[in-house]
This record gives C-alpha cells, sequence and structure tokens, in this order.
C-alpha cells in the first residue's frame, strides 16, 4: 500500500488483475509479479524487441511517474458543474419515424386528392388539430448537432444590444411603407425579448436558456383558429420563445441601417466609418438569419413564422448582396418552395379556421412576394417563380395594422370601411394599400413578360394593346390618392409615403414601357407612344431622387429605380436623339427636346456619383461602364452640326448647313468605341448578361 501511495499508483488496481493485461492507466504488468501481488512495481513489455534504447528500470520509473502524474492531476480537477454548451447534444422533441406525413399543401393532381371524394383538396397539417394532438403522443427525441448549439448562443448574445435593436426597429416601422408582417405583431414580439440577455450570464445559464429556445423551435408551430391578432404574439414569445421570431427581429433591425435609422449608435470619429459599421452590422444579420434558417429546417416543418424570415431575410440579402447576387437568387427559390409547401398560393383552398389576421398577413406576404418576384425576374431575364396560372389568391385588403389584429366590434369597423373591391374609403395611406396596388400592377407585368417570348405578329401585337388598356384601367380605377401625378404632388407628405407614390407609379410605366417597346419593333408608329412613355418613366426616377429628409437615405431605393426603370427609358430615348442628329430625320417625340437632354444630362450626373465603390452599392462596376457609354452618346449628340427638326412642325431647330450621314435609322449601329453594348441589349430580358 505505502508503495503505491508513492508512486502515485491507486490504493487497488482490481481492473487490472481482473483483465490480467495492463491495469486501467496503460501499465504492462507479468504474470509473476502478479502472482506475488505486486504488479504495481512490476513494468512488462509485451514486445521486448519493440523497446527504445534504454533500461527496464528506468522505463518502468518513467511509466510510472506519468501514470502518477496524470492520476494526480485528475484527482486535483474538480468536475464542472454543469456541461459546456459547445460540447453537448440538445435533445429535442420531433415526430418519430412512425409519423412520416409529408406536411404542408397538397394540390388536386396530388396522391392525397385520391383518398378525397372532392375534385380537389388543399391539405395543410399545420392547422389540423387532431393531427396535432396525434403528434404530441409520437413525439420522440433526436439530436441537433452539437456544433450548431454554440453558434445558437452566439445568436442569442445579440440580444446584449437590444437598446441598439429595439431603436432600429421602432424607428424603420415608424417610417416604412413596405412591411408585410403588422408592426404590432413585431413591436409586441420584441418587447419581450428585452433583458432575456444579459452581460453577466455565465455559460450554464447561457445554455440552459439555449436549450429551452431549441426546444420551442422543436414543436410544431400551432395558431388556433380562436387565437385573435392581440394575442398571437404570446404563441411564440415569453415562455414559447422561438428562434423564427428572433432572427426575424434581427433581420428587420438590419434593414434599417440601410435607411439612415439610429445614426448616432453608429456615428463614430472616423469619416466614412459610419457606412462601414452599418453594413459590418447587417452582414452580421445576414450571417446569424442564415444560421437560424438552417436550424429550423432541421427541427421544425415549414411554418407562418419561418416564411416570415424568409421574406425579411430575402429582403436584406437583396440589400446586403445586390439583387443580382446567386445568394438572393436562391432565397428566391427557397422562399417560393416555402410559400408552394404552405398553400399560401391557393386560397380558394385554405383553411377555415386560418383566423382572419393570419389569412391577411398571409395575403401580404404572397402579394409583396409575387411583385417582387416579377421585377427580379424582368430585372435578370429569368422565368419568375411563382406564376398567376396556378395562384388564386387575392389582393390584400386595405385595411389598418390595428384592424388588421383586432376583433369583435372593432373588426366589423374596420371592415366597414371598404368598398366592394377592398379599397379604403378613407383618404389615408397604409402599409397593405401599397402591396394591394402593386400586386395588381404585377399581374399585367407577368403576361408582357409571356407575350414577349412569342414571336412578334399582328396578332400578339393586338394582345399586347390589350394588355395595356386593361393595365391602364386597373390604374385609373384604384384610389387617386395612391396615384402619383405631377398636378397633385404633395411635397408635405411623409417620406415613406412619397417614396411608394413613385415607385408605385414607375411600376405602372413600366407595363406600359415593355408594351410600347415590344409593339415598336412590329409597327414603327408606335414610335411616338414609346419616347413619351420613357421620358415620363425617366422623369419618375428623376423625381425619387429629389426626396430628401434628415436623417433618412434613400440611397437603396434610388439605387433600384435607376437599374430597373432609368437605365431602360433612358436607353431609349439617347438612341432617338442619336439616330435623329445621324440622320436628320425628325424626333418622333412630342415633348420638349431641351427638356428631354436636361433630363438625360441629370440622368448621367447620377449614375457618375454612383460610380464610386461603396457599401451601398455593389453594382458600382455597371454604373461605371454605363456611365461612359451615355456620356458619349450625348457628347456626340450635343456636338453634332446636323440640323434637328421637331416631330411635331417639321421645321428645323438647329441647322448648321451640314448634311446628315446616310444609312442611319433606328436599328443602326453606335458610332462610338463600346456602343455596341446598348444596340444588342434587351432591357428586362437579357439584363443579367451585361451586368458583370
Amino acid at each position: 500500500m505505502s508503495s503505491r501511495r508513492r508512486n502515485g499508483q491507486p490504493a487497488s488496481c482490481e481492473p487490472c488483475r481482473k483483465d490480467k493485461v495492463r491495469c486501467d492507466h496503460g501499465h504492462p504488468f507479468c504474470g509473476r509479479c502478479q502472482q506475488r501481488n505486486a504488479t504495481d512495481r512490476c513494468f512488462y513489455h509485451p514486445a521486448p524487441l519493440s523497446q527504445k534504447v534504454g533500461t527496464p528500470a528506468t522505463r518502468s520509473r518513467i511509466s510510472r511517474k506519468v501514470c502518477a502524474t496524470k492520476e494526480a492531476g485528475r484527482k486535483k480537477t474538480p468536475r464542472a458543474p454543469s456541461p459546456a454548451p459547445s460540447s453537448v447534444e440538445i435533445t429535442v422533441r420531433s415526430p418519430g419515424a412512425d409519423h412520416s406525413l409529408p406536411s404542408g399543401y397538397f394540390g388536386p393532381t396530388s396522391w392525397v386528392a385520391a383518398f378525397d371524394d372532392s375534385p380537389s383538396i388543399g391539405f395543410s397539417p399545420s392547422y389540423d388539430t387532431s393531427e396535432s394532438q396525434a403528434e404530441e403522443s409520437m413525439l420522440s427525441s433526436s439530436h441537433l448537432p452539437s456544433f450548431w448549439v454554440p453558434e445558437v448562443t452566439k445568436l442569442l448574445t445579440h440580444l446584449t444590444h437590444y437598446s441598439t435593436i429595439e431603436q432600429l426597429v421602432r424607428e424603420f416601422y415608424s417610417l416604412s411603407q413596405a412591411t408585410v408582417v403588422p408592426k404590432p405583431i413585431i413591436l409586441e414580439s420584441m418587447a419581450t425579448m428585452r433583458g432575456l440577455i444579459g452581460e453577466g450570464d455565465t455559460p450554464s445559464t447561457l445554455h440552459r436558456k439555449t436549450t429551452q429556445i431549441l426546444e420551442n423551435t422543436a414543436r410544431k408551430f400551432h395558431i388556433p383558429s380562436t387565437t385573435g391578432g392581440k394575442d398571437v404574439h404570446k404563441l411564440f414569445t415569453g415562455t414559447h420563445l422561438r428562434l423564427e421570431i428572433i432572427a426575424t427581429v434581427y433581420v428587420v433591425a438590419a434593414q434599417a441601417t440601410f435607411f439612415g435609422f439610429a445614426h448616432e449608435t453608429f456615428l463614430q470619429g472616423v469619416a466614412g466609418s459610419t457606412s462601414a459599421a452599418r453594413i459590418k452590422f447587417a452582414r452580421k444579420m445576414l450571417t446569424v438569419s442564415d444560421t437560424a434558417l438552417q436550424v429550423c429546417r432541421i427541427l421544425s416543418p415549414v411554418n407562418d413564422l419561418m416564411i416570415w424570415l424568409l421574406y425579411e431575410s430575402w429582403q436584406l440579402c437583396c440589400m446586403v448582396l445586390g439583387e443580382c447576387s446567386s445568394a438572393t437568387w436562391h432565397r428566391v427559390g427557397e422562399l417560393s418552395s416555402c410559400i408552394f409547401e404552405l398553400g399560401l398560393h391557393r386560397e380558394s383552398h385554405a383553411s377555415e379556421d386560418l383566423p382572419f389576421f393570419l389569412r391577411e398577413i398571409r395575403r401580404r406576404i404572397f402579394a409583396g412576394f409575387y411583385q417582387l418576384d416579377k421585377n427580379l425576374s424582368t430585372f435578370l431575364g429569368r422565368p419568375p417563380h411563382v406564376s398567376w396560372r396556378h395562384s388564386d389568391t387575392k389582393p390584400p385588403l386595405d385595411i389598418s395594422d390595428i384592424g388588421l389584429i383586432s376583433d369583435g366590434e372593432d373588426l366589423e369597423q374596420a371592415l366597414s370601411e371598404l368598398d366592394n373591391d377592398g379599397w379604403n374609403t378613407n383618404k389615408v395611406y397604409q402599409f397593405t394599400s401599397w402591396y394591394r396596388q402593386r400586386y395588381m400592377i404585377s399581374m399585367f407585368r407577368e403576361e408582357i413578360l409571356e407575350l414577349s417570348l412569342r414571336p412578334l405578329d399582328s396578332e400578339l401585337a393586338e394582345k399586347l394593346k390589350d394588355v395595356s388598356i386593361r393595365c391602364t384601367q386597373t390604374w385609373n380605377s384604384m384610389p387617386s390618392r395612391l396615384r402619383y401625378t405631377s398636378t397633385h404632388w404633395d411635397d408635405n407628405l411623409p417620406i415613406g409615403i412619397r417614396i411608394m407614390l413613385v415607385l408605385a407609379y414607375m411600376a405602372y410605366l413600366y407595363n406600359i414601357f415593355l408594351v410600347q417597346r415590344l409593339l415598336t419593333q412590329h409597327d414603327r408608329l408606335a414610335e411616338p407612344a414609346l419616347l413619351d412613355v420613357s421620358s415620363k418613366l425617366l422623369s419618375s426616377v428623376l423625381l425619387l431622387g429629389k426626396q430628401q429628409e434628415p436623417m433618412i437615405d434613400i440611397q437603396r431605393d434610388f439605387i433600384s429605380a435607376i437599374v430597373l426603370y432609368g437605365f431602360s427609358s433612358a436607353s431609349i430615348l439617347i438612341k432617338a436623339l442619336q439616330t435623329q442628329v445621324r440622320t436628320g430625320q425628325p424626333l418622333a417625340y412630342t415633348g420638349s427636346r431641351a427638356e428631354l437632354i436636361r433630363n438625360l444630362s441629370i440622368f448621367i450626373s447620377h449614375i457618375e456619383l454612383l460610380t464610386r465603390p461603396t457599401t451601398l452599392n455593389v453594382n458600382h462596376p455597371l454604373f461605371e461602364r454605363a456611365g461612359k457609354m451615355f456620356t458619349n452618346i450625348l457628347d456626340e449628340v450635343l456636338e453634332s452640326p446636323v440640323p434637328v427638326r421637331s416631330a411635331v412642325t417639321g421645321s428645323a431647330e438647329v441647322d448648321m448647313g451640314v448634311g446628315a450621314p446616310a444609312g442611319d435609322g433606328w436599328n443602326g449601329s453606335w458610332a462610338a468605341e463600346g456602343m455596341e453594348f446598348l444596340d444588342t441589349l434587351d432591357f428586362g430580358v437579357m439584363f443579367d448578361q451585361w451586368i458583370f
């Protein structure tokens, strides 16, 4: 006993004697020492010829010393009171293997329809109470891979900056006119997160909170039909706090940084560091949302909260990475897949038990996604993800956020203020108004995109004219307060409303522009109408650039308007001017030529300002290239000695006595080096091929 203590060996080594091979410290012994009960002093190498140079006694002493040191270390090291979050697998509740029925929407041709008497079925287990109860009794344990646990913990620690996040979200909702989730729901949810994570939280405390949130996220999210809009946040906050809503709040706060909110928070002493701090925060929140989405995919079926997060995350991705980014495009695909899985595109098959406020939020999300999908498809020249031929979701009602989440008499009062078409009869500007308006406009955009792929003939030309007429009729049927006109423009309106008015007007004009551009290829008599709508579209882009508000940055919206609407309209106008000075033919434009040139000059100056690489403009190479080409063409127009004739009077406005070059018409080639770039452009169809 004493020798074992001196050598640091344990008092008992029964496992060694039982196994008759070696002790649990890797200490080999021979059979003789075992018989003499002296295994603690024995050192026997089972393969003597593989020994290293040295005496057995020395090796024995070294082995005992190492063994004793390790044992002493084990005795001195206290056991941790709780496992570290990074080394533990979180056990979560999830459906067992015997409960494998897929969740989500099933259409009339699905295998589920064969078990139903009706010709079509909209099956959404997410809101099937009986199935939800059955699932609770069939839950088993599964494991979330341990490497996600510290990532989720790291995600939660961002709540230590709660005051900054709250300020960003509140300021964003105070002015933004483009939010799909009602403001009260987000603000109430955010308020429950105050104090959730403190700077003094221990690893054990963080681990416990992480475990609770992951357990909540793993539970199937169900909204009972009796739930009121004012209380819905209680289903995913407080003791039921889920990962989806935390990440959604983060993403909304990140979006707010692009509009200059919480200015003093990001204000630094070094010039230019404010913008860098904002983009750093936005990128961090985008990464956080990716982490949340990955975990939610593992733990939970698709639900409304996940779609809220996907929608807002996609918006943030457009801001951070740009519309041309592959990551942005892939997010659109994922969001559309989730929308189909939850059945947001098929309102006629929605469950009757769906609460009113949730039905309207779904309409908002679908409307917002639909119109943005059409813009992105036009911009990149790719097929849209959502087709109106496979959707029947109605536009959201023109109702306020407060009315949306109300119930009883308050809800009845809000609904009584709507006309037969669903528009609010009061002269108010509401979030839903813009989604409703642009959703209706985007339906015509999809028709135009389909027709643009067909051979252009007289029959197709008539169909295009019909689309243009119906689009204009729909625009004129909308409330006058939502239709921009230069004669009724009110500069006293809030900046958010002014921006939305101009953006909606440009979306409508762009439909007419695309139609007239196609018609011009078939009939040259459509050229004046094309130039007229191009001029209006360019003027609208410049009007958006004039909107200013202290502490509010609208550069992101302005850049998007330039890329989608400005380049298209300006290229048509400037090419028409170049054709005029080359051929001497009258300009097929009934407006002022001088005003046209002034607007083009202003537009080029905006482009040149955006050629500088900045964190808000990820497409600065595009602006640099386009700016040089537009400048070269305008220089040619201004310096040309060719007599300029008006399309209206036919008389020469400028006559320098020099003949025009022959053989250059509307489809002539560009003279300046590199101008063939614009000659081969098919704006809105092949846009992605000349961006990089």
